[in-house]
């Protein structure tokens, strides 16, 4: 039930008495009363602001509802207007069902119709746009776009020649292709311009990089749009189509024939060296700073082109290849002119290789990229063979002059007394100059080469100084001169080939054999040693001595070994001066070897009786040998040595068959050369002045003997067989040497070859090393 207005005037004043009375229900409320009018006046005029937004507010929606309304309306009668359209189109319509496929094609003819009419405006078009899309050529800035519109112009161009030969006309379609030929040719010749251009900044990169970075950026990313669009049309199964460009491709042998282009010069006049004859001095160096200016080239093409380019092209190796093929043209060309390049030219183009390969490898290039062909017919080829061969040659000379120099020249002394000549000196300084001038400029095939042409010409001077030792009758000084400069060379060589080794590249490290070189040296001052201990032995009066061993009273009384050791003792005392300590104790050894030999020779064909006084004196000498020999050796090498004179004296004292066997095969363990023919004077001497030994004893000793022999000559796989003619031989050989070229008697041949039986084999004081590294001594 509503309530009027009145009534709720009445409620109102009803509530603001009561508030009144409960406001002031005292007289000193009265107090207040100021207080509180102006307390309700304020929130008077607070409920007058509130009520008036609250009017404002609902005139607002108010006058909003109206409009609403009103559009409303508006749209109500619109409906109705189009309802009745729909009407009166129906109406229209209802007879034309029954010609629906009549307005199906109709529908199609006008589609075609209009596409057709955009087909031909489009072509219309193309030498416009052709012409606009080379104008804008000219700024560099567009390149990007002219590449876009032109491959739009290409694509209609093609899809339009497409349709043409597709027509069933013939007449039609030469008709057509006629009058619209030079529509397409206007967007060919423009497509061309501009790949004319395109590759005109590419070949320019390095020129581009530096002035206009973007430029040669945005040329690739044309480049790698029209990659895209290739890899499209091979997806699509269209790999044929002239669309398909294969740019990438291109611009790498674009990158490549500019520097053909680059380098073309320079091949000219590189191959202009073969016509200058021996002129050529100033040419290579002139070209040589030619291609350094292409090397330079490298660090703004890595530090400028390289960035520019996508990853993948991997420009910066593409360039460095294609510098490195130009180059190595540049190497085979001067490499054909390495008769008439003198070796300080070929040294600057080896130094220049070095420096090349270093600036190559400054970029990460790896070594085997870097590395020049090496074929047989390669420039790089030539010019180290001619070098070596020329080394070689001048090597071969100086080491002619240097052996004949020393062995015709007295030898000089140095302050210890110890004789040398100077070849040794000499040889290695020239040797060490050669490799030091190749080191500096190249450590890789060349220094190689050079080293292995050195190790040749050490083992040519070994062949040149066997040919004098081989000669004989050289003095005494000179065959001690021969022991020191070998030992000397023998460290020269070693500290020659560890410096050549440091020397040489990493990949070359290992590759130089030089051990035989090196113990060759040892050999021949082993050779030397030999050679002084057979002049000892070959002294006539010296060796008049042995021939008196076991055949003499002088020999029973001792006086003769004395001689023999006072004899070696003045030796070894002029040895000790004149030989290198060394090498002193080693040749000692050797004449303890050839004593023991000569000594039991001796008594292998000199001894016609066997008494206890002859066994007492080999048993003195023996002692007496070992006595002498220990100043100068060691212990158990001198007891070694005189086994043979022990088991010999054994052998002579035997009392039975079975001593004799057993004496025997210990003998030839000492001394394996120790035939049953050369026992055979022996075994005679003991039945001679034995008269409990029958001549059938001496026959089955001998027998017996000839069994241990024959046995061990199989199990040694028979290197014994043939030694009693090659003793002969060698027997012969001396002998005559001794008697100054006359023709030896039988008893000399005899002994020499007693002496050759009687020398211990395979281990003998002047028997090679198995090592280089063993020092002598």
């Amino acid at each position: 039930m509503s309530v009027s207005v009145v009534e709720q005037a009445n409620e109102a004043r009803r509530q603001a008495v009561a508030e009144v009375q409960r406001l002031l229900t005292s007289a000193d409320d009265l107090k207040r009363l100021g207080a509180l009018r102006q307390d309700v006046l304020t929130k008077q005029q607070a409920n007058k602001a509130q009520l008036s937004a609250a009017v404002a507010s609902q005139v607002e929606a108010t006058k909003a509802g109206l409009d609403s309304l009103a559009r409303s309306h508006q749209a109500l009668l619109a409906l109705r207007t189009h309802f009745a359209d729909i009407s009166r189109l129906c109406a229209e319509c209802q007879s034309l069902i029954d010609c629906h496929d009549k307005i199906a094609v109709l529908s199609e003819v006008h589609r075609n119709l209009g596409k057709t009419l955009q087909d031909v405006e489009n072509i219309a078009a193309l030498p416009v746009e052709a012409a606009e899309a080379e104008a804008m050529l000219r700024d560099n800035a567009n390149l990007l776009q002219v590449y876009e519109m032109l491959a739009c112009l290409e694509g209609t161009s093609l899809k339009a020649q497409a349709a043409l030969e597709s027509g069933a006309n013939l007449d039609l379609r030469m008709e057509a292709g006629s009058n619209l030929g030079s529509y397409f040719q206007k967007v060919r010749a423009t497509m061309g311009k501009f790949e004319e251009r395109l590759w005109s900044i590419v070949r320019n990169f390095l020129r581009v990089a530096k002035e206009d970075p973007e430029l040669l950026v945005t040329a690739l990313q044309v480049v790698e749009l029209q990659e895209m669009v290739d890899a499209q049309l091979v997806a699509a199964g269209q790999g044929g189509s002239p669309l398909r460009k294969a740019w990438r491709r291109r611009c790498l042998a674009q990158v490549g024939n500019a520097i053909q282009e680059g380098f073309a010069p320079l091949l000219q006049q590189c191959s202009q060296l073969i016509a200058a004859g021996e002129n050529t001095d100033k040419r290579v160096s002139e070209i040589l700073g030619e291609a350094d200016q292409f090397v330079d080239q490298l660090a703004p093409i890595y530090d400028h082109v390289a960035p520019c380019f996508p990853p993948s092209y991997r420009i910066f190796p593409h360039i460095c290849a294609e510098h490195h093929r130009q180059l190595g043209s540049m190497v085979d060309f001067i490499g054909l002119c390495a008769d008439n390049l003198a070796n300080s030219d070929i040294l600057k183009v080896m130094q220049w290789i070095a420096a090349y390969q270093d600036a190559l490898g400054e970029f990460g290039v790896e070594e085997s990229e870097v590395a020049f062909p090496a074929g047989p017919h390669a420039g790089l080829s030539l010019l180290i063979g001619k070098y070596v061969e020329r080394i070689a040659a001048t090597l071969s000379a100086w080491l002619i002059n240097i052996v004949e120099g020393d062995f015709k020249s007295e030898p000089k002394t140095d302050q210890d007394g110890r004789v040398w000549t100077p070849g040794a000196v000499d040889f290695f300084r020239i040797l060490n100059e050669q490799v030091t001038v190749v080191a500096d400029v190249d450590q890789g095939v060349m220094l190689l080469r050079v080293g292995q042409s050195a190790v040749q010409t050490m083992l040519d001077f070994h062949a040149a100084q066997r040919a004098h030792l081989a000669g004989g009758m050289l003095p005494l000084e000179q065959l001690c001169a021969v022991v020191n400069n070998n030992v000397r060379c023998y460290d020269e060589s070693l500290e020659f080939a560890e410096g050549l080794e440091d020397a040489l590249g990493d990949a070359y490290k290992g590759s130089l054999d030089v051990e035989d070189a090196c113990r060759g040296f040892l050999d021949l001052a082993k050779e030397g040693a030999a050679g002084c201990v057979a002049t000892v032995f070959s002294d006539p009066a010296f060796a008049d001595l042995f021939s008196r061993v076991a055949c003499s009273e002088e020999w029973k009384r001792g006086e003769l070994t004395g001689s023999v050791l006072a004899t070696l003792e003045d030796f070894l005392q002029d040895f000790e001066r004149m030989v290198q300590p060394a090498f002193y104790r080693r040749l000692a050894e050797a004449l303890l070897e050839e004593t023991v030999a000569h000594y039991v020779a001796g008594v292998l064909c000199f001894l016609r009786g066997v008494s206890e006084e002859d066994l007492a004196a080999l048993q003195r000498d023996d002692a007496r040998i070992r006595a002498f020999f220990t100043k100068y050796t060691k212990m158990d090498k001198v007891v070694r040595e005189c086994q043979p004179l022990a088991e010999l004296r054994e052998f002579l004292g035997g009392d039975s068959v079975e001593a004799f066997v057993l004496s025997y095969t210990a003998l030839l363990t000492s001394a394996p050369g120790i035939s049953p023919t050369l026992l055979a004077n022996l075994i005679g001497a003991r039945a001679a002045t034995d008269r409990h030994m029958t001549k059938a004893d001496a026959r089955e000793i001998l027998e017996h003997c000839r069994e241990v022999y024959a046995d061990r000559q199989a199990r040694a796989g028979g290197e014994e067989a043939g030694g009693g003619a090659a003793q002969a031989a060698a027997a012969a050989q001396t002998a005559a040497q001794v008697k100054g070229g006359k023709a030896p008697t039988a008893r000399e041949v005899a002994f020499r070859a007693a002496v050759n039986a009687a020398r211990r084999r395979g281990g003998g004081a002047l028997s090679s090393p198995s090592k280089p590294g063993l020092t002598p001594g």
